[in-house]
C-alpha cells in the first residue's frame, strides 16, 4: 500500500505542466494556445489543467503522472480508479458527474503519454470495471484518513474497448453496443 498526501501529490504533477503537459496539450487539442492549472477545488472536482481554446470553451484536463513507464517492460497499462474511498466513494475512472473533458497519463521517465476523452472513458469502464478488477492488478494507496484503489488494465484493451463503443450499427435491441 503506498501514502499520498492530497497537496503534496497536487504539488508534484503541476511540476509537470513546463516539462511536457503544456505542449502535449497545445499539439493534440485544436485551438489550444495555453494551459493553466486549475486550483484545489478544481482538482478535486477533476480538473487539473485547463486547456484554453481561441475562441472556445477552456476544456478540463485530469493528468495522471506515473513515475515508471512499465511499457518498457511488456507491461503497458492504464491506472485506472475503481474506489476514491475503498467501498464508500466511486472512483474518477466511474465517475459521470466528474468534471473532467480529458485525462491525459504521462509517464516521466520516457515522456510517453496517452490523450483520451474522459465521457467514453468512463462510460467504458463503468461497464467492465468489476471484470477488470478481477483480471487485472489492483493496487490500494491511502492518504492515512482514506484508502482508494485502482486496476491496471492493458491500454489496448481500453483502446479496444472504446473503439467498440463509439462504432456501431443501430439495432433494434435496446443495446447498441454490445461487447
Amino acid at each position: 500500500m503506498r501514502y499520498y498526501d492530497f497537496t503534496e501529490r497536487l504539488t508534484w504533477s503541476q511540476g509537470f505542466l513546463h516539462g511536457g503537459i503544456a505542449r502535449i496539450l497545445r499539439d493534440r487539442i485544436p485551438h489550444c494556445y495555453d494551459v493553466i492549472p486549475a486550483g484545489q477545488d478544481a482538482d478535486r472536482q477533476g480538473t487539473d489543467y485547463w486547456a484554453k481554446r481561441h475562441g472556445l470553451p477552456d476544456l478540463s484536463v485530469d493528468v495522471k503522472v506515473r513515475d515508471e513507464d512499465y511499457a518498457v517492460r511488456g507491461q503497458d497499462d492504464l491506472a485506472l480508479e475503481t474506489w476514491s474511498v475503498v467501498g464508500g466513494k466511486i472512483g474518477w475512472t466511474r465517475n459521470p458527474d466528474k468534471r473532467t473533458d480529458y485525462v491525459l497519463w504521462f509517464w516521466q521517465d520516457t515522456g510517453r503519454f496517452f490523450l483520451v476523452a474522459f465521457p467514453p472513458l468512463c462510460e467504458v469502464f463503468s461497464r467492465y470495471w468489476q471484470d477488470w478488477r478481477t483480471t487485472y492488478p489492483t493496487a490500494v494507496q491511502t492518504s492515512g484518513e482514506w484508502s482508494s484503489e485502482c486496476v491496471f488494465v492493458p491500454r489496448s484493451l481500453v483502446i479496444e474497448k472504446l473503439t467498440a463503443w463509439q462504432s456501431g450499427m443501430i439495432r433494434e435491441e435496446p443495446e447498441l453496443w454490445g461487447m
